[in-house]
């Protein structure tokens, strides 16, 4: 037995804006350097991934992508300095989340035991 935790963000009105979804698509635009061959890498459509970005980008108030226009140099996307930073500051919270998280399930049940 073990435990398993999923820890996702949600803006004021109790919408979510923020989970592991997002981070993996916020890397794979960090190291293709595009959202859409992120999204396709994740099998996801690229509006939709845009309309994640979008989401993101409006409950925090920033811009999380720098977006180049395509055309004859193909364009791209790269993760701005808050956007960075805002991932990985999500990235430790996840990350000591699920460390306090561990901790407390084989205080509650040692061994992995229900009993």
């Amino acid at each position: 037995m073990h435990i398993k935790v999923r820890l996702g963000l949600r803006d004021a009105a109790g919408e979510p804006f923020m989970g592991i979804g997002l981070v993996w698509l916020l890397r794979g635009v960090q190291r293709s350097g595009s959202l859409s061959a992120s999204a396709r890498e994740m099998g996801m459509s690229y509006s939709k991934a845009h309309g994640l970005v979008r989401k993101l980008e409006a409950a925090l108030g920033c811009g999380v992508l720098a977006r180049e226009r395509g055309g004859s140099g193909r364009g791209g996307s790269s993760l701005t300095a808050r956007g960075l930073r805002f991932l990985e500051r999500f990235e430790a919270l996840d990350a000591s989340v699920k460390k306090q998280a561990e901790a407390i399930f084989r205080r509650s049940f040692p061994g992995g035991k229900l009993a």
